[in-house]
């Protein structure tokens, strides 16, 4: 588990956030086929991503594994992955790794640091749905043996939980009174779900700043969030003794069973980790900053 460290902005600005048509009547195959072509009309971006490899030459292995040009060419297509929809990016990025696996260092570097970009909890870019299409491919494809594939897939099932519009994972938690509490039991429009380690200098200050900062302290007041505390890790003595650090109007609970890491009911791979759920408890932001949760509610309330 790792420490992130944050920095507490001014909270303000704005944060931007099928139709199924019936037929009747029996078509052609060739209609069909005419009516696919039509349907996939692909944007300027769209494009781009997926052609972005096509003059990249994955055999020049030096090339690729300087940072200014391989690691910054990754970097920038993630970033690029962000102006598509997730089928494109998911195309996007088994068109990529297709191509980098005829050079076993060449995808085994890729792999490293998509991993590294997307998936380790200091990592700016951090993006779940972007490293599930990683995983999703690691686990098909004919690169790996079935003993390597395996290794990803307890990742790949973690990545899919907890997922934006997904109602998060119920679990029960004992709160500072002693009472025995569930996820789904808190009533409030929005929930900040704070996971934290007691031994987490940053944990430490941004819940200093969560206690201090007016604006937030307003929006707790108010009940338009209630926020829920957790410490995961399992050690009693050290939660008890961490309360003096923590506001008495939030919901504080320790994971008395464990179940959090035990079923992995949550990706908790650096701390804090944070979740905004909506009054249904559904997933609003996922591993997010705390500024972002903060606009977000702020935006909305």
């Amino acid at each position: 588990m790792k420490c992130v460290p944050f920095k507490l902005l001014c909270i303000g600005g704005a944060i931007t956030l099928l139709s199924i048509a019936c037929n009747p009547k029996p078509k052609s195959d060739q209609q069909d086929h005419a009516e696919d072509k039509k349907a996939i009309v692909y944007t300027g971006a769209d494009s781009a991503v997926l052609s972005y490899w096509d003059k990249i030459d994955m055999q020049d292995t030096a090339k690729i594994k300087d940072p200014n040009i391989g690691e910054q060419k990754l970097a920038d297509f993630i970033s690029a992955l962000n102006s598509v929809s997730d089928t494109v990016a998911d195309h996007a990025v088994a068109r990529m790794l297709d191509k980098a696996k005829g050079n076993k260092v060449t995808f085994d570097h890729f792999i490293k640091l998509y991993e590294h970009y997307l998936y380790e909890g200091n990592s700016p870019m951090r993006n779940d749905n972007r490293y599930e299409s990683v995983l999703r491919y690691l686990i098909k494809t004919d690169q790996l043996t079935d003993l390597e594939k395996e290794a990803y897939r307890p990742v790949y099932k973690l990545v899919q939980r907890n997922k934006v519009g997904q109602v998060a994972e119920d679990f029960s938690f004992e709160t500072s009174d002693g009472k025995t509490q569930k996820l789904s039991d808190v009533k409030s429009k929005y929930t900040l779900l704070f996971f934290y380690d007691t031994e987490c200098p940053h944990c430490k200050q941004m819940i200093a700043a969560l206690k201090d900062t007016p604006q937030v302290v307003d929006l707790f007041e108010k009940k338009q969030i209630q926020m829920v505390t957790i410490e995961p890790w399992g050690d009693r003595n050290k939660w008890k003794n961490f309360q003096t650090h923590l506001a008495e109007n939030w919901i504080n609970g320790f994971d008395t069973e464990s179940d959090i890491q035990k079923k992995r009911l949550y990706d908790t791979k650096a701390s804090p980790t944070i979740y905004l759920l909506d009054a249904d408890k559904k997933v609003i932001l996922k591993d997010t900053e705390l500024q972002q949760a903060l606009q977000y509610v702020v935006q909305l309330t």
